[in-house]
């Protein structure tokens, strides 16, 4: 078994010595797209991030005066720019995950799918302090010392970086990632599927662990 640390943000219950199966089930970050739409509330009703911002540039200029039915609405053209900035970043999100998947299941099916793996980091302080920075800048997270027995991709993050971009350009990003070109920094994320057994939980900084 091989050795890495874990930052969880779900707050699972684990215990020294459990054993946990990864792998059989579609994990957080993937339900996040299938379940999740981008919406605005207006008087308590959802509506679409597109269609509102639309009518909302129609309005700002002046091509077709605001529907009724966005009464309540900010008309704060700096917030709507930023909602369809958000909403154009989480559907390059989806983009990304639907071709990376599909070019895994062509070209990489050994490696482990970003649908149903979970994410680990290597055993290294500086991987560790790096990845600790930017998951509890959002979320209140444990830090878990495992040993793991599976499949593991690890890859730059570098090749996760695209936007408005060709299927060409997105296939070339994919195909990099799942070579793992360029991987062997501190920043690389780690994929893994198969059987995790949690060592302890730890916290920063860990002096026991050797760059």
């Amino acid at each position: 078994m091989e050795t890495y640390f874990h930052i969880d943000t779900l707050g699972h219950n684990w215990r020294k010595n459990d054993m946990i199966f990864v792998g059989n089930k579609t994990n957080n970050y993937w339900k996040s797209f299938v379940k999740k739409s981008d919406l605005i509330e207006i008087n308590g009703e959802n509506h679409e991030v597109f269609k509102v911002t639309k009518a909302a540039y129609e309005a700002y200029a002046k091509i077709h005066p605001a529907p009724l039915k966005m009464n309540g609405y900010h008309f704060n053209i700096l917030n709507s720019l930023k909602e369809s900035i958000d909403s154009l970043g989480n559907s390059i999100k989806l983009n990304r995950e639907l071709i990376f998947e599909s070019i895994r299941k062509e070209f990489y099916p050994e490696s482990p799918s970003r649908e149903k793996c979970i994410w680990l980091i290597p055993y290294n302080n500086d991987s560790l302090l790096f990845w600790n920075k930017i998951l509890n800048s959002k979320i209140q997270s444990k830090i878990f010392k495992v040993h793991v027995d599976g499949k593991i991709h690890r890859a730059s993050q570098e090749w996760l970086i695209g936007g408005t971009i060709s299927v060409n350009e997105w296939s070339y990003l994919a195909h990099n990632y799942w070579k793992g070109t360029n991987s062997g920094n501190i920043q690389d994320e780690i994929l893994f599927t198969g059987t995790m057994k949690i060592i302890e939980e730890v916290t920063l900084p860990n002096k026991d662990v050797h760059n």
